[in-house]
Parts: C-alpha cells; sequence; structure tokens
C-alpha cells in the first residue's frame, strides 16, 4: 500500500477532476503491476496494474489507495476488470465518497466472492485525496490558502517588497503545492504588483488553471498573465456585472462575471461554476486583502504559511479581517503540521469551517 500512495503521489495534480490514486498487484509474495491513474479520460490505475500483471493477476492480490469505481463514466467500471481478471483479494485504503460510488465498488466486489479488506493506511490516503473527497461531496473546490510572511506576520515590507520572504528550498515546495492543484488563484492587485506567472516551474506537465480575481478587468497588456493566455488557461472573476456569463476575449483571458458585488455571493457564484468546469481545488497565493476575504468568510479549507526568519515591525500585514474576531470566535486549526526548509518553516492545518 505504500508503494501505491507512492504511485499516486507522483500523478497528483495531473489526474483532476478525478482523484489521483495508485494500485500494486502482488502474487506469491512479488509484485505482478503496478499503475496509477491517467490524466482524465485515461485509464485508471487498477487497469495499468491489471495490464502489467496479465495472466499473473489471477489468484492475486490487488491493493489500492481508493476503492474502485463501478459506474460507467468516461471509462468502464474497474470492478468488472478486477473480477474479470480473477483477482481473490482487494485491499482498499479507503472508501470513495463519489455518491456513485460510496461502497457500491467494494459490494459488488463482495458480492463476486473477492475479499475485501478496508482501512489499511487509510489516513495517508485521505490526505492526498483531501481535495477530492470535499469537491466531490460539496460540489465546490477545495480551497488552499499559502501565504509568505515574517515572523510578525508581514507579506511585504513598507515599499511592498516581499522578494524573498522564504527560502530557496521554501519556494521549490511552493512549486510542488502549485503542482498539486488545479488552479492557482491571487488577487489583481498581486497580479499587477508583482507580474504573476502563476506556472508549474519544474519539469512536469502539470498546467494548473491560473484565475485572477477583482473589480475590474484590466491586466496590463505586458503582464505574463496576459502575453501567455493563449497557451495557459487564464481566467479573471469579476465582481458584478450583468450576470454571470462568460466571454472569452482573442488574448485567451477568460472573464467571468458573477453578477454579484457582495464578496461572498460572488465567490460563491465563482466557486460553483468553477466546480462544474472541472477545477476542484485551488491554490490561493494572495494578496493580503483576497486572503484576509476568504478566510474571514470561511471559505479556505487548509492554510500553507510559510515564515522567514525576519521582522519588520510595519509592512503589508497577510490577514486583516474587515471585523476581528474576539480570541473565543477565533478562527482555528486542526491537524496542524509543521515543515522546516532552512531558514523558513511551514505551518499548515485545516481551518474551522463556518
Amino acid at each position: 500500500m505504500k508503494k501505491a500512495l507512492e504511485l499516486a503521489e507522483g500523478v497528483k495534480g495531473l489526474t483532476s477532476p478525478n482523484p489521483a490514486v495508485g494500485a500494486v498487484i502482488v502474487n506469491n509474495g512479488s509484485v505482478a503491476g503496478t499503475g496509477a491513474t491517467s490524466p482524465a479520460g485515461g485509464p485508471h490505475a487498477e487497469i495499468h496494474a491489471l495490464k502489467m500483471a496479465g495472466s499473473t493477476a489471477r489468484g492475486a492480490t490487488l491493493y489500492v489507495t481508493l476503492e474502485p469505481c463501478c459506474h460507467h463514466g468516461r471509462t468502464p467500471p474497474c470492478t468488472n476488470a478486477i473480477i474479470a481478471a480473477g483477482v481473490t483479494r482487494v485491499v482498499v485504503a479507503q472508501s470513495d465518497p463519489n455518491p456513485r460510488v460510496k461502497g457500491k465498488g467494494i459490494a459488488r466486489l463482495r458480492r463476486k466472492g473477492i475479499r475485501v479488506d478496508i482501512g489499511l493506511m487509510r489516513k495517508q490516503a485521505h490526505f492526498l485525496n483531501e481535495d477530492y473527497c470535499w469537491s466531490i461531496v460539496r460540489q465546490q473546490p477545495w480551497i488552499t490558502l499559502k501565504l509568505a510572511m515574517t515572523l510578525d506576520g508581514r507579506i511585504a515590507d513598507v515599499q511592498g517588497m516581499s522578494k524573498w520572504i522564504s527560502s530557496v528550498a521554501a519556494r521549490k515546495r511552493v512549486q510542488q503545492l502549485r503542482r498539486n492543484h488545479a488552479a492557482v488563484m491571487v488577487g489583481r492587485r498581486t497580479l499587477l504588483r508583482d507580474n504573476s506567472r502563476l506556472t508549474v516551474r519544474s519539469k512536469t506537465i502539470a498546467r494548473p488553471v491560473r484565475i485572477v480575481v477583482g473589480t475590474q478587468t484590466a491586466l496590463g497588456v505586458d503582464s505574463h498573465f496576459a502575453l501567455n493566455a493563449s497557451h495557459l488557461r487564464s481566467i479573471v472573476v469579476v465582481s458584478g456585472g450583468r450576470g454571470a456569463r462568460s466571454l472569452t476575449k482573442e488574448s485567451g483571458v477568460e472573464f467571468w462575471y458573477t453578477g454579484e458585488k457582495h464578496f461572498p455571493d460572488s465567490m460563491q457564484r465563482f466557486f460553483k461554476r468553477a466546480y462544474e468546469e472541472g477545477i476542484t481545488s485551488i491554490l490561493v497565493e494572495g494578496g493580503g486583502r483576497l486572503a484576509s476575504l476568504l478566510c474571514e468568510h470561511g471559505f479556505v479549507n487548509r492554510v500553507c504559511f510559510f515564515y522567514g526568519n525576519r521582522i519588520l515591525g510595519g509592512g503589508m500585514p497577510g490577514l486583516a479581517f474587515a471585523k476581528a474576531r474576539p480570541l473565543a470566535n477565533a478562527r482555528k486549526l486542526h491537524q496542524i503540521a509543521f515543515e522546516h526548509f532552512g531558514d523558513t518553516w511551514m505551518v499548515t492545518g485545516l481551518v474551522q469551517r463556518k
């Protein structure tokens, strides 16, 4: 199962809106086949593993990080292939919360006389696909908020300079975060100030959707965002407008008008449409205003705060709510974890939702 999880991690960010799944087939103590989920529309992990195993799948045990599907989507049910291959035991890390599956795949395998064990390394499997598990049930994207801050919570100095608060190693970790999400989002002012690329700068085929949020459509004709919109899907979310509609200009930039000026209503409408278009997870990278609004109104699922070894005593705050919360009603983090990157620490955790 550990090997299956490693395989799934290797394709994380490449399979959206499907979950990243890994599978390993073992026969007589030897690995007979391995597989990981292909990009959407391609074979699932189990199918790759069965193809590699061939006839040695008969009488074997299949280890898989998520319950095999039992419905026809873009591909046939994996349960049918498992049954046909003669697998006699299936070990599943976690059941699939997708209402179209949700135990039905396990039940079908058991009806065919296949032994199914559930729960091996469930915690690790759920963490890997926490975004999928959230989005498939609630029909909206999972939101991760990433901020690089000084020890006193500043994302830039009094002159607006932010390069660099975090270490080189920490910035490499951010690239991994980008790869693992279906989209990367910033506020319009941050885009113009930093000329943000919002791309994965590593040897990977991951191409997350780039999203900018604001009340205006002006982007700057020389911005990296505008110049590269023809080959990187790029969306500008505009609060207000005459109604929820989409307009694609010749530059390739898509303008989504929410029809709502009130921030929570505008974002809720955007998130609904984003999910419908297969954007199941979004990494928000600032600026401070957008981060604060999303966190204040309860849209953030997980935070990844990178703290560099600096104290400014002033500058741009990372978070500043319009209405400060009393200590008794503060936003709380659960399942907190830490990662160390030289002189930078990352604190991550799940945010208490409203």
